[in-house]
C-alpha cells in the first residue's frame, strides 16, 4: 500500500514539472512575438512619419513646396524659437521634427525664380559684327569671312592712249589697277568691265563706241594671271559711255546675286561723251537693292571734267580722287591701303570690345544670380540647423535625434547644390567659350587684313 502511495506522489510531481515547462515555453514565444510586433510597428510608424512629412528628394519636388511660415525676409530667430517652445518634440521622431522645421523655415517655391532664371538664360553672344571694309560676315560658328564684290570700270576711250612719262594712260591705269586688286581680300570677288573700247573716237564711229562695254573678267575671286590677261586685252580706242557702263555694272551685280558689299571703281580720264547721264545712273545704282558704292578715279582730268566726276561719286555714295601721274596712282592706292588698314584696326578693336563687353556682362549676370541663389540656399540650411541646435539645447531632442535631423537638412542642401552648381558652370563655360572664339576670330581677321594693307 505504501509503495502505491509513493508512485502516486512521483506521478503528480512529474505532471507538475511538465506543466511548468510548457508554460515557460509559451511565455518565451509570446515575448518574441511581442518584440517583432513592436519593431514592425516602429518601422511602420517611421515610414508613416516620412510619408506625412513628404520629404522632397528632387529639385522639382522642392520647388512645389509652400514656403515656411518664416521663410525669406520673414525669418526672425527669436520668433522661431518662440514657435518651437510652444510645441512638444519629445514624442516626435526625426522625420516629424524635420517636417515641423520645414513648415517654419523652408524656402520651397522661393527657389523657383532662380531655377527659371538659369533655365531661360541664353548663353549665346548676340553682338552683331559690324560690316568691315570690303564687306564682312560672321557665321553661326563665329567664323569671320570677308565678302565683297568689287567691279572695276575702265575707260578705254581713245584719250587713254595719251602718254605720260613714257607710258600711256591705259598702261599706267592697268598697272595701278592690278596692284590694287591684288591686295583685295582672298574671298573678295572682282570683275573688270571696259567701256568705249570699240570703233574709234571719230564721229563716224561714235554710235558703235558708245554702245560698247564688255565684261572681260567675270565677277569671281582674283586670279593674277587671268586678270593680267584681261587687262592686256583692254586697248584704248573710242568714246566715253560712263552711264552705260554703270548701268551694265548694275546688271552684273543683279545677275551674279552674290552676298556682300558691292563696290565700283570707275577709272576715267574724262567726262561722259555719249550723251548719257552718269550722275543719274550712279544714283539709281546706289539707291537700288544692289546698294553699290560708286567711287571715281579721275586720271589727268581738267577742272570742268572733275566737276562731273565728283557729282557722279557723290550720287553713288562714293569718293572722287584725281591723279595726274604714275606716282599719283601709286600714292592713291597707298592712301587707299592706309585708309583700309585704319578701318580694319578700328573694326577689330570696336568689335572685340563689344564682344568682350557682352561676354563680361553675361558672366557677371550669371555670377550675381548664382550668388543670390547661394544666399537663399545657405540661409535655409543655417536656419534649419540653428533650430535643430536650439531644440537640443532646450533638451527637447537628444543629440542622436539632432544628428538625424541635421542629416536630412544636409541631404536637402545637397539636392539643390548638385543641380544649380553644374547648371551655372555649364552656362558660364558656354558664354566664355563663344565669346573667346568670336574675339579670336575678329582679332585674327583684323591682323590678317592689316598685314595685307600695311604701308
Amino acid at each position: 500500500m505504501r509503495k502505491n502511495y509513493y508512485f502516486f506522489i512521483l506521478l503528480l510531481a512529474a505532471l507538475f514539472l511538465a506543466a511548468c515547462g510548457s508554460d515557460e515555453q509559451v511565455s518565451g514565444e509570446n515575448k518574441n512575438n511581442s518584440r517583432e510586433e513592436q519593431e514592425k510597428k516602429a518601422d511602420d510608424e517611421s515610414e508613416k512619419a516620412e510619408e506625412e512629412v513628404k520629404i522632397s528628394s528632387t529639385v522639382p519636388e522642392i520647388l512645389e513646396e509652400n514656403p515656411g511660415q518664416y521663410a525669406g525676409t520673414k525669418y526672425n530667430t527669436a520668433i522661431v524659437h518662440k514657435e518651437l517652445n510652444e510645441d512638444n518634440f519629445l514624442e516626435k521622431d526625426s522625420f516629424e521634427i524635420y517636417g515641423t522645421l520645414l513648415g517654419l523655415i523652408a524656402e520651397g517655391e522661393n527657389y523657383k525664380p532662380h531655377y527659371d532664371y538659369f533655365k531661360d538664360f541664353n548663353p549665346s553672344i548676340e553682338t552683331v559684327i559690324s560690316q568691315a571694309p570690303g564687306g564682312m560676315q560672321i557665321d553661326a560658328n563665329g567664323e569671320v569671312g570677308v565678302n565683297a564684290n568689287i567691279s572695276i570700270l575702265l575707260d578705254a576711250s581713245g584719250s587713254m592712249a595719251q602718254k605720260i612719262g613714257g607710258k600711256t594712260k591705259m598702261e599706267l591705269a592697268t598697272d595701278a589697277i592690278n596692284e590694287f586688286v591684288s591686295t583685295m581680300p582672298e574671298d573678295a570677288n572682282v570683275s573688270l568691265r571696259v567701256y568705249g573700247h570699240k570703233g574709234s573716237n571719230s564721229d563716224s564711229d561714235k554710235k558703235i563706241s558708245c554702245e560698247s562695254t564688255e565684261m572681260i573678267y567675270d565677277l569671281k575671286p582674283y586670279n593674277a594671271s587671268d586678270f593680267e590677261k584681261a587687262l592686256d586685252a583692254a586697248q584704248p580706242t573710242g568714246w566715253t559711255p560712263i552711264a552705260k557702263a554703270i548701268n551694265e555694272a548694275k546688271a552684273d551685280f543683279e545677275k551674279a546675286n552674290k552676298p556682300g558689299k558691292n563696290i565700283i571703281y570707275v577709272v576715267s580720264d574724262g567726262v561722259e561723251t555719249c550723251d548719257g547721264d552718269p550722275v543719274k545712273a550712279a544714283k539709281e545704282l546706289h539707291d537700288s537693292n544692289i546698294e553699290a558704292v560708286v567711287n571715281i578715279i579721275g586720271f589727268d582730268v581738267d577742272n570742268s571734267g572733275q566737276k562731273q566726276l565728283i557729282d557722279i561719286a557723290n550720287a553713288g555714295g562714293g569718293q572722287f580722287e584725281t591723279v595726274q601721274s604714275a606716282d599719283d596712282f601709286k600714292k592713291l592706292w597707298e592712301d587707299e591701303r592706309r585708309r583700309l588698314w585704319n578701318e580694319w584696326w578700328n573694326w577689330s578693336n570696336k568689335n572685340w570690345n563689344e564682344i568682350w563687353t557682352e561676354q563680361n556682362k553675361k558672366t557677371n549676370e550669371l555670377w550675381d544670380a548664382k550668388s543670390k541663389f547661394n544666399t537663399l540656399h545657405n540661409d535655409e540650411r543655417s536656419r534649419l540647423k540653428e533650430a535643430s541646435s536650439y531644440l537640443q539645447s532646450q533638451e527637447q531632442i537628444s543629440w542622436e535625434t539632432r544628428t538625424e535631423v541635421d542629416s536630412l537638412i544636409d541631404q536637402r542642401y545637397d539636392i539643390l547644390k548638385e543641380h544649380f552648381d553644374p547648371v551655372y558652370e555649364e552656362l558660364k563655360e558656354a558664354v566664355v567659350n563663344e565669346g573667346e572664339t568670336m574675339k579670336e576670330a575678329v582679332k585674327a581677321k583684323g591682323e590678317e587684313m592689316k598685314e595685307k594693307y600695311k604701308f
